[in-house]
């Protein structure tokens, strides 16, 4: 009885150990493949040249990682990211990194709430001008990081005021810590008309 307990215990530190690797893996990166859609990306082949190696993959042909990289492509939407994240992910559900940088995407999709561990988002370099898009994320209590420099609404005179009363959970935006100050600072003209103007 002792004996199988000794093996019984192993298998489950292996099982936790496999876990926090997931958490810890490489980043499954598809970016600078041309690519227009998620779809497109689905059959990729990922890369390793930034980040030295490629994540696990499992005999169901999916990769254990927690982090997905599609920058610098030509996707003009998101539309079709959740079936991506479910086709090449072991475990989507544990998504936390996503990078949709430099591509020409025009609004945040609506399925990104579908991926509530998300803590890193990265959407700079992108087509988003309609700064309602940013609520989207308000139901991503996880998330952290942020970035949207480079987009047109970075142009509005209100946003990162906007971005900081409407997102209270993020440490970072556009790889800039929120200061305390910040969010203790009254919330900018025209904040609550943004976001419950066309209510």
């Amino acid at each position: 009885m002792e004996s199988l307990t000794r093996f019984e215990k192993p298998y489950s530190d292996y099982k936790r150990t496999e876990r926090q690797e997931m958490l810890i893996a490489a980043p499954l990166d598809l970016s600078f493949k041309r690519a227009t859609t998620m779809h497109e990306l689905a059959n990729k082949r990922p890369q390793s040249v930034r980040t030295g190696k490629i994540p696990l993959r499992t005999s169901a042909d999916r990769f254990v990682t927690c982090s997905l990289w599609l920058s610098n492509n030509l996707l003009t939407s998101m539309d079709g990211f959740e079936s991506l994240a479910h086709k090449v992910l072991d475990d989507p559900e544990h998504l936390s990194w996503i990078d949709l940088s430099f591509n020409k995407i025009k609004e945040i999709g609506d399925d990104i709430v579908k991926f509530p561990n998300i803590k890193i988002f990265y959407l700079h370099g992108n087509n988003i001008s309609n700064i309602n898009d940013i609520v989207k994320l308000q139901k991503l209590q996880t998330l952290r990081s942020l970035t949207l420099h480079g987009n047109p609404i970075e142009n509005l005179p209100y946003y990162r005021g906007y971005i900081v009363h409407t997102l209270p959970q993020l440490t970072a935006l556009d790889f800039s810590a929120v200061l305390s100050t910040e969010r203790k600072k009254a919330a900018p003209a025209g904040f609550y008309k943004v976001i419950y103007g066309n209510t």
